[in-house]
């Protein structure tokens, strides 16, 4: 009896996404790309709140010709000033320093490829929002510290480097002080964005996705795992064991901390409410982040669980000779799994 009521507890999970409000989504600006559109999007996460993101849509994407559709998860970097924009070309009408800024970004961490472009123009409907306190939801501070780096703004950007990267935990307390976990709802909005992906009369609503680099990795296994809507998904830089977390939390912690779930569960435990989805988890060789001993661990771990599941086969893991990175090599790695599972 007890390994009954655990296995419901279990099934029920440790997180509940609830139910989307009504997105009522407004298209603020678009433009022609090659092979596809890109359009700066807002919609509702929540009553109380609209967000901003962008939505590609490649040409010919239609009622009646349908395409997959995927949810692009930015990063953390410490860089807060773009979010969106590390993973699509700005639009034209973006400031400059943050079309710098995001250059700046795509050169160092994709091998120069705005990635979601890239996914877009190879035939996926791509949206990518937002995460709070980044690009359109970040602080003047934020953006300031931008203007000086990446800008004209006179001032030195260093500065200001402390206090933006500490104001992470201000969002964090000013969240909890209303009963509010920051990672929590930022789950929560990226199930938003998946759901209104899959309201879109051009996606096929079956055949639905999400990949993240980094915290986006952290963002997609979460995704994928409590978001019914999201059939498969790519993790790539993202799994560890919980030894490996260094205390106390820096304030780089905050945004991804959930402290039900650190209480009670080590990170490969996920893999109980992502079986029975097929989704591939990729670390890099040279990932100073996350130990090649402790991510095998974890890997194997999560191996065990879908075994477990009957879900054996479904589960990838995988490393790349590389760094913390979504170079050019892993992107087709990525691009060519997705094309097996949507």
């Amino acid at each position: 009896m007890l390994k009954i009521l655990m296995l419901i507890l279990l099934a029920a999970g440790p997180l509940e996404v609830g139910r989307s409000v009504r997105p009522a989504m407004t298209v603020l600006e678009s433009e022609q790309r090659d092979g596809y559109v890109c359009q700066l999007i807002e919609y509702n996460v929540s009553p109380q709140e609209r967000v901003r993101s962008y939505l590609l849509i490649p040409d010919g994407a239609r009622r009646f010709h349908k395409r997959p559709g995927l949810v692009l998860l930015h990063d953390h970097g410490a860089r807060f000033d773009i979010g969106k924009e590390k993973l699509v070309r700005p639009l034209p009408s973006a400031p400059a320093h943050i079309k710098a800024s995001a250059q700046q970004w795509v050169d160092d961490g994709f091998d120069g490829v705005y990635f979601a472009d890239r996914l877009a123009a190879e035939s996926y409907i791509v949206i990518v929002p937002d995460a709070l306190y980044w690009g359109g939801r970040s602080t003047e501070l934020c953006q300031e510290w931008s203007r000086r780096k990446y800008g004209d703004a006179p001032g030195d950007p260093d500065e200001l480097k402390t206090a933006v990267y500490e104001g992470q935990r201000t969002v964090y307390d000013s969240l909890a002080r209303q009963g509010v976990v920051w990672a929590e709802q930022t789950l929560r909005e990226d199930a938003a964005a998946a759901r209104l992906l899959r309201r879109l009369p051009c996606v096929k609503k079956r055949r639905i996705g999400c990949f993240g680099w980094s915290m986006g990795a952290h963002r997609a296994w979460l995704l994928a795992a409590f978001c019914k809507q999201v059939r498969t998904g790519v993790a790539l830089c993202w799994m560890t064991l919980m030894e490996t977390q260094v205390q106390p939390y820096k304030a780089s912690d905050y945004s991804m901390l959930i402290p039900q779930m650190r209480e009670k569960y080590d990170f490969p435990d996920i893999a109980r409410w992502l079986a029975p989805k097929p989704f591939f988890f990729l670390n890099g060789l040279q990932d100073k982040l996350f130990p090649v001993p402790a991510v095998e661990k974890a890997f194997a771990r999560m191996q065990e669980i879908y075994e477990e599941k009957s879900a054996g086969g479904r589960l990838r893991t995988e490393f790349f000779d590389g760094p913390h990175h979504c170079g050019l090599a892993e992107q087709q790695t990525i691009l060519t799994y997705f094309a097996s599972q949507l």
